[in-house]
């Protein structure tokens, strides 16, 4: 049993139902806050965000997380109500919903961007913002299905959404902010060049539209059409692997 006491024990606590109450969109435009869970998650977020305050469950971990004066302890019964995981580290951060506008954005390094365009489902998004940390690109999303601190996009990203440069925009705004600063690349599986073909090495924006749609037809009229050349039965790759194998290809070109 742990020895640390315990600033909340009940479900019912506001706090709790206040946090809570996070996992709705709604909520998290309302109050300008999120929930990022897990440890390792957090621990990254304090380097690039506005932590508030760290929630933890000494009965899920013995080792409070350092780096803040305010953190609550919690009851396994209360941390439970917050977490989204099967087997929670006992590790949940308040934090200050970061500023995603064009002009944060363009104070990054934005030589290689990725644009989600429409993207709707959490994991996609998450795991798209895991390929650009693993190769140095920056994301621009454009009209998403969902906000960029959605609880399952923070999952899915495992630490990554913290690592790289963001905005969530119109779509309109992301292609004239694209066609203005780089050379748009676009996704597309049909009347294509491939995508080995393409000069990737100068300042580039490679859009990935949705699994449904595809991308909208306005980035075609402003980017070159580019594919992935496929010998299998599949005549598709899930958003979010396309885009790494569009990034790798970019990163393979400017590392030789």
């Amino acid at each position: 049993m742990s020895q640390h006491p315990l600033d909340i024990e009940s479900t019912t606590n506001p706090r709790i139902k206040a946090w809570a109450d996070l996992a709705k969109r709604s909520e998290r435009d309302r109050t300008g806050t999120f929930l990022i869970e897990g440890a390792r998650e957090s621990e990254r977020a304090t380097q690039h965000v506005r932590v508030e305050e760290i929630v933890w469950c000494p009965e899920y971990t013995d080792t409070p997380p350092g780096g803040l004066s305010r953190s609550t302890t919690v009851s396994a019964r209360a941390f439970d109500k917050l977490s989204r995981r099967q087997n929670p580290d006992g590790v949940i951060a308040i934090a200050r919903t970061p500023v995603m506008s064009l002009e944060s954005f363009a104070q990054g390094d934005t030589h290689l961007i990725l644009v989600g365009d429409a993207i709707e489902k959490p994991g996609n998004i998450g795991a798209m913002l895991r390929s650009c940390d693993a190769f140095g690109a920056a994301f621009i999303g454009s009209s998403l299905g969902t906000d960029l601190v959605n609880p399952n996009v923070i999952r899915a990203a495992q630490g990554s959404l913290f690592a790289t440069s963001l905005a969530s925009v119109p779509r309109e705004d992301a292609i004239d902010w694209c066609t203005e600063n780089t050379t748009v690349v676009v996704a597309h599986p049909v009347d294509a060049a491939p995508l080995w073909q393409l000069d990737l090495t100068g300042p580039t924006s490679i859009v990935i539209g949705s699994e449904h749609d595809g991308v909208d037809p306005r980035w075609l009229e402003v980017g070159d059409a580019a594919l992935i050349p496929m010998s299998g039965v599949a005549d598709s790759l899930n958003a979010s692997v396309s885009a790494g194998v569009f990034l790798a290809e970019a990163s393979r070109q400017r590392s030789g």
